[in-house]
């Protein structure tokens, strides 16, 4: 699904405002961080993320336009990705982007609610009593917040990208998301599961069977190469 954004010149409200058209969410995503940790400075000093669908940028220093066709950029993205100039601020025509019915920023260390795309009613719940395993279940019912963060340091606050390592914790207790080796199920633990990439995070997850815990009937949550799309919410 195609994703937009809009960009504008930060020195005026005049000229160089362009829609951002990138293949989809994750790519829009891949090509920020490109741009903001490329090696040619003058792009990680003009363009600017003020959220997921607005960018500003000086065109004195470098026109985002161009980090598509300037080696060392974002070359990689030439065929995800194009910029479309719309009219200077005279001529009174703006095209509005579709609007979106969610879109939660991913941004390492904030926390979310995870909620199944194709079931948006369907949460990842951690049953505080009565939890012998320590089981994260899915409920349509009841959800809880956990936060994800980037594992490598100093990366607090930057925009998660697909390839990245992440860890997945309770809010409230110093638990993280693991899976039992032998089931399968998600569970919380002192340590965080291995290799777990944001990626990973949102299609690596099924629901399982129905169970009972504490009184309430909610449905297992199952780690699997082959799993349902999620989303942070």
């Amino acid at each position: 699904m195609v994703f937009y954004a809009y960009v504008k010149q930060i020195t005026d409200n005049v000229t160089y405002r362009y829609v951002i058209t990138f293949a989809s969410r994750e790519v829009a995503d891949e090509w920020w961080r490109a741009v903001s940790t490329s090696a040619v400075t003058s792009f990680v000093t003009s363009v600017q993320r003020v959220n997921a669908q607005f960018y500003t940028h000086n065109v004195n220093v470098a026109n985002a336009a161009n980090s598509l066709t300037t080696t060392g950029v974002a070359t990689q993205f030439l065929g995800k990705v194009f910029f479309t100039l719309l009219n200077d601020l005279g001529g009174r025509g703006l095209s509005i982007i579709p609007r979106l019915g969610h879109c939660a920023d991913y941004i390492s260390g904030k926390s979310f609610f995870i909620r199944s795309k194709v079931a948006p009613h369907d949460y990842w719940y951690y049953p505080p009593c009565s939890n012998a395993t320590n089981a994260v279940c899915v409920s349509r019912t009841e959800r809880t917040r956990f936060t994800v963060n980037r594992t490598d340091s100093g990366t607090a606050g930057t925009v998660m990208i697909g390839s990245d390592n992440v860890v997945i914790t309770l809010t409230t207790v110093d638990l993280s998301v693991n899976v039992n080796a032998t089931t399968g199920q998600v569970i919380l633990s002192l340590a965080p599961l291995s290799g777990l990439t944001f990626s990973t995070l949102l299609t690596n997850f099924t629901v399982g069977p129905s169970l009972s815990v504490n009184g309430e009937t909610v449905k297992e949550l199952l780690y699997t190469e082959n799993g349902e799309e999620w989303e942070l919410a």
